[in-house]
């Protein structure tokens, strides 16, 4: 009788878990967003933390972003798979020196909740570091130099090469060479010179930013000796 007894007590509450098992509300999940890292002129990285499913398996999940406060899913976003735990994102295509506003957000049966705002502006566009090559293999008329971009200054370089005259820091509205685009090293071929003459020549790298230049280098063509 008491073994039967127990069986009663213990289906009981098996009965009883489970109508309150089915009688569990399904919520919206909860999340905290990620604070923002490694920001650029045009990217960032964020995420966030999903801590509670709410009941319902997290079917989406990511960033949202905006210039204005409380971005949501219908704008820019990142999809980021599913479940439930921690997540990084990664924000792309902004504009340099701007402030954006990120949310992250977790989606399940029940709706979309959103993590804390996090607030970041991004970095603005400066002249490219670059350096000037000494000039070598020197004739009576041409000159090799060049540079090299260790800097871009956070947007693509579109024009880069030499510029060389008379006068100490030649621009490159001036006398010029155009050698390709991009950072790292060029060489140019500097062509045209008067024998004997002196001239100063500067690498220049040109972004959005503008036109930044490397050291005034300073060199003499070859002068020619008279035949006699």
């Amino acid at each position: 009788m008491k073994k039967v007894l127990n069986l009663f007590v213990f289906v009981c509450f098996l009965a009883a878990v489970a109508v309150f098992t089915s009688c569990k509300k399904t919520e919206i999940p909860t999340l905290t967003t990620t604070a923002i890292s490694s920001i650029t002129t045009t990217t960032a990285s964020s995420g966030g933390n999903i801590t509670d499913d709410g009941g319902a398996e997290v079917t989406a999940r990511g960033v949202c972003w905006g210039t204005a406060t409380k971005p949501e899913i219908t704008g820019s976003k990142t999809s980021d798979s599913k479940g439930i735990g921690s997540f990084t994102s990664s924000i792309v295509s902004l504009t340099p020196n701007t402030k954006y506003y990120v949310r992250a957000y977790a989606t399940n049966s029940e709706g979309t909740a959103y993590g804390n705002e996090q607030s970041f502006t991004t970095n603005a566009v400066v002249g490219a570091t670059v350096t000037t090559t000494t000039p070598s293999s020197l004739t009576s008329t041409t000159a090799v130099s060049g540079g090299n971009i260790t800097n871009d200054g956070g947007a693509p370089i579109t024009a880069r090469g030499v510029c060389w005259g008379s006068a100490a820091n030649p621009v490159a509205t001036g006398l010029h060479t155009t050698d390709g685009t991009g950072t790292g090293t060029f060489t140019s071929n500097i062509t045209g010179l008067t024998p004997g003459a002196t001239y100063h020549v500067r690498a220049y790298a040109t972004n959005t930013f503008g036109t930044a230049y490397g050291a005034d280098l300073q060199f003499n063509a070859v002068a020619v000796v008279p035949t006699v």
